[in-house]
């Protein structure tokens, strides 16, 4: 099963756009299914989706877990295993909820999982080539990858 995330950063409805976005998909013949969270969609689907699938709204590879760090760590590695290689990043966290980190404590703490892959590789926070998002709502996290 594929996932991919779509970041709803307009005042659209995120069931309608779920909703106009299953309904593209299935003219297409590919079906997927969709959940809402926090400003992300989500979407499974066993077919590889892409912004030409999608009409040019960006999509990003992504993974559901839980919101402990040991699980964030393993799912980042998962990520990156297949992503391209490149020459710096940057973790961005944003969480609601109460947990026993802070935002900046758990990108330091979770970045090893990006120098596990490549250990050459270099933090830019200014303007990274790939950026890992962690999006936290209270006891769930999402992860999702995108380029520059």
């Amino acid at each position: 099963m594929n996932c991919y995330a779509i970041v709803n950063n307009g005042n659209q409805s995120l069931k309608g756009l779920g909703d106009k976005i299953i309904i593209s998909l299935s003219r297409q013949k590919i079906f997927a299914k969709y959940r809402a969270f926090g400003r992300i969609i989500t979407l499974e689907s066993e077919h590889k989706l892409t912004e030409t699938v999608l009409n040019g709204r960006p999509v990003y590879p992504c993974i559901f877990t839980s919101s402990k760090e040991k699980e964030i760590y393993r799912s980042i590695k998962m990520l990156v295993e297949h992503a391209s290689p490149t020459k710096n990043f940057a973790i961005r966290v944003d969480r609601k909820g109460n947990h026993d980190y802070d935002s900046t404590e758990l990108a330091r703490n979770v970045a090893g999982a990006v120098f596990d892959k490549w250990p050459r590789i270099s933090v830019n926070l200014g303007s990274p080539e790939l950026e890992i998002f962690v999006q936290i709502i209270n006891n769930k996290s999402i992860i999702y990858l995108k380029y520059s």
